[in-house]
């Protein structure tokens, strides 16, 4: 059984998407925002109830004070979802935006799913070794300039467009530090009008996809909340 927090700014009542858990042996915990602090560790997921488009601030200081908490799993589920709403949730931390064109039981089959998941990944131990034998473990990912490719983890090539390619040199380059939206759209579209974080969270996207990168919880290439991406190995 898991254990799934529900902070909702209202009090309402039991949707379907909420029965649906309930079935599938879920757990759900009503709380309010000022009890995560003590009860965040004992979940495995936080859904954020959210009720009408004008609570986005709300959700957005949820997402950060749970992610300042937790790594556990966050959804909102929304009664009135939009495209930048889900964009600006997905920057914050959270892992994905549920709204009623969603059908229940594919929601329940989602969460549940993804949790067991979770529960049977077993991390490597690693062993500690001299920082001076660490240099090769630090750069799994090599840049091959003339094809636009990058060898991940001496595997095989990479395809990339020329764009990700863009993206990801920058990353590599600033490997270890955090990258902001403004940074990387300046470097790969100089000052061209367009909606810099969408673009900037939409070549991330495709770079993640390509190297096998878990979005829940990735290997390479990690959101910093309010800031933007860091190349983390």
């Amino acid at each position: 059984m898991f254990n799934i927090a529900l902070v909702n700014h209202k009090k309402i009542g039991d949707s379907r998407y909420i029965e649906v858990l309930k079935e599938k042996q879920c757990d759900v915990h009503y709380l309010e925002s000022d009890e995560l602090d003590q009860r965040i560790n004992t979940m495995d997921a936080v859904i954020i109830k959210e009720s009408s488009l004008e609570e986005i601030g709300e959700t957005c200081e949820l997402i950060i004070k749970i992610r300042s908490l937790t790594d556990r799993f966050i959804w909102i589920l929304s009664e009135a979802s939009t495209k930048i709403n889900r964009i600006v949730y997905l920057q914050l931390g959270s892992d994905g935006t549920f709204d009623d064109q969603v059908d229940p039981d594919e929601f329940g089959i989602y969460v549940g799913t993804t949790l067991e998941r979770r529960t049977k990944r077993v991390e490597p131990v690693k062993e500690v070794e001299p920082q001076a034998n660490k240099i090769e473990e630090l750069a799994p990912i090599e840049l091959v300039p003339n094809n636009f490719s990058v060898n991940v983890e001496k595997k095989g090539e990479v395809s990339l467009t020329k764009l990700e390619f863009q993206a990801m040199e920058i990353l590599v380059r600033r490997q270890g530090d955090a990258v902001s939206y403004e940074e990387m759209y300046q470097a790969i579209w100089g000052d061209e009008k367009g909606d810099r974080k969408y673009r900037i969270s939409n070549l991330v996207f495709h770079l993640r996809k390509k190297l096998g990168d878990d979005p829940f919880k990735p290997k390479y290439i990690r959101t910093v909340r309010s800031r933007g991406y860091m190349l983390s190995m």
